[in-house]
């Protein structure tokens, strides 16, 4: 007989997670049982907390949980409740958000009554408070993700080891009183930096950048603004982080070490010790090589999976006349791949057939970010050049477009057009160090969270406080960096060009693919209007309700308790 449980919070186990910050640790091997009576075990299970944060980042089911789709990614080929936002109680991307959390939840409370219950033989009292604030952090960081998607939550701060029947939620103002505390704590403790082989543990400048995003969230009062912009400017002004010269010297896989990155959560190289790895290299890459016979899948373009692709709106968000971040955050040209191929091609000019061949590393695929003249398309000629998809509405490709059929049509015979499987896609998740091209579990470590976003978060607490030059100030440090050599007066932006909309853009142009987007549309008071923006995601627009701000208690949850007339459902969705 099937016992009931609360399937979230009940581990029947604490699972203990050895592993320390070294490239030989062994994240994915598990011991089952209680060992934090001693140094070692109470060691190892703290170490333990940070392989957890790989349940987040980043499986498939995060990145519809955090990323898109909203206004800046379409969901494509994956889940059908979040291509036609049909999203409910049995959606198991939701309900592997909940059980994960949960699951490292009481991991991290485990550790925490242990590190407050025993004294340890060998290890010092500040050893011992900083692995407390390292476990508050933690806890607190899933707590973070769970209020934001769930709202009022069930919010245990003691492990559980045996069969819960029953839940109750906790209001989420609560939820959140709970994670500032203890990211507070972890503020007044934690170091400042560590050794290089503690590389990833979290630091004093990780909690304050994370206390400061949770009070801009929120923003209960001025005092609140007050206090995140304090903290970040502390973070720009006194931390040991700078921002790198380019986004392609950030996002340089073998320069995962550079000075931007405040919190990361670490991978390896070592296929034995990666477990899942960091799938997240496939989830933003188009089928490139569906396109073309002569350019096939190969390392340095990516595994295609196909799951989240830019707006057109996102697109149009950069200026790639003075803004270098579609050149160096994008993949839109691909070349052959192949030694030698050859095929007969219609060629424009000659209104003929014509034999072209191709060596590895002509230039085979553009898929530019607006869409290019006749006379463009056919100068590049037999480059193949995809129009955007909406194009389709005023071009037949089957008779406008130039073919042995065709010979006069209006576009040359090189024109296609973008669709769910081409599409420019994103170079900062890509993996070029896997060992092979199907190789899924990739070694890119995440930044969590950088200097970059620090100055955003900046800008919008001055803004918030009516300071909107302080705001400028701080969005021009990242417009800077990002423009192309002489333009960066041209990229500096005045007080009166800011507002929230415009934070919006400029945290989409910087931050887009690193799991911060559903947050941004809640906290900036924009997500209905933007969700439901024809002109943002046609797919969504018109679909999206107020209800579908929080997520859906997964239904195995709710099915599984005893108490279902306390425990409820979400407003809006059925059970």
């Amino acid at each position: 007989m099937k016992t009931k449980q609360f399937i979230s919070i009940l581990l029947m186990a604490v699972l203990l997670f050895s592993c320390d910050f070294l490239d030989e640790t062994a994240y994915n091997k598990v011991t089952v049982g209680n060992f934090y009576t001693t140094k070692d075990g109470i060691t190892n299970g703290v170490n333990g907390l940070y392989s957890t944060l790989r349940k987040l980042y980043i499986d498939e089911y995060f990145i519809y949980m955090c990323e898109g789709p909203t206004d800046i990614q379409l969901c494509i080929n994956g889940p059908d409740q979040f291509r036609d936002w049909t999203i409910d109680a049995s959606s198991s991307t939701v309900a592997s958000l909940w059980n994960n959390c949960y699951q490292s939840i009481n991991q991290c409370n485990a550790v925490l009554e242990a590190l407050q219950t025993y004294e340890y033989e060998g290890m010092s009292e500040e050893l011992q408070e900083r692995f407390i604030a390292e476990a508050l952090f933690i806890r607190a960081h899933f707590y973070y993700h769970l209020v934001q998607q769930f709202g009022d939550v069930p919010m245990p701060l003691t492990p559980t080891t045996t069969a819960v029947t029953t839940a109750v939620k906790t209001e989420k103002a609560k939820v959140w009183e709970q994670v500032i505390n203890d990211l507070e704590e972890s503020v007044r403790i934690l170091p400042e930096t560590y050794t290089a082989a503690d590389y990833g543990r979290a630091t004093k400048f990780a909690a304050m950048h994370h206390l400061a995003k949770v009070l801009l969230t929120v923003k209960r009062d001025n005092q609140d603004l007050n206090r995140a912009l304090t903290l970040a400017e502390q973070i720009i002004n006194t931390g040991p982080y700078g921002l790198v010269a380019t986004h392609a010297e950030l996002w340089d896989i073998n320069n995962k070490y550079n000075p931007e990155v405040i919190f990361p959560v670490l991978y390896t190289q070592n296929a034995e010790l990666n477990g899942n790895g960091n799938t997240s290299h496939m989830y933003f890459c188009s089928a490139y090589s569906e396109e073309h016979d002569g350019v096939k899948r190969v390392i340095e373009y990516g595994r295609p999976w196909s799951r989240l692709q830019p707006t057109d709106y996102m697109l149009d968000l950069i200026d790639e006349t003075m803004d270098n971040r579609f050149e160096e955050c994008f993949i839109s040209s691909w070349n052959i791949t192949e030694d030698v191929y050859v095929e007969d091609v219609f060629n424009p000019v000659t209104k003929q057939m014509q034999t072209i061949t191709w060596q590895k590393g002509d230039l085979a695929m553009i898929a530019p970010k607006k869409a290019w003249t006749k006379e463009q398309i056919q100068a590049v000629w037999p480059v193949l050049v995809f129009l955007p998809e909406v194009m389709r509405a005023n071009i037949d490709p089957a008779t406008q477009v130039q073919s042995e059929a065709y010979p006069d049509a209006e576009w040359p015979s090189n024109t296609r057009f973008m669709s769910y499987k081409m599409y420019p896609y994103l170079v900062k998740c890509l993996d070029p160090n896997r060992p092979e091209v199907n190789w899924t579990a990739g070694s890119r470590d995440v930044y969590v969270f950088r200097l970059g976003e620090t100055y955003l978060l900046a800008a919008e607490a001055a803004h918030l406080l009516g300071d909107n030059g302080r705001a400028a100030g701080h969005i021009n440090e990242i417009r800077r960096r990002a423009a192309v050599p002489g333009k960066e007066p041209d990229m500096e932006v005045s007080s009166s060009d800011i507002d929230m909309d415009f934070i919006l853009d400029e945290r989409a142009r910087e931050l887009i693919g690193e799991m911060h987007r559903w947050y941004d549309l809640q906290r900036s008071g924009k997500m209905m209007e933007r969700m439901n923006n024809p002109a943002m995601n046609p797919t969504v627009a018109g679909k999206f309700k107020d209800f579908h701000i929080l997520r859906p208690i997964p239904r195995d949850q709710l099915l599984n308790v005893t108490n279902p007339e306390e425990f409820i459902q979400n407003p809006g969705y059925g059970n």
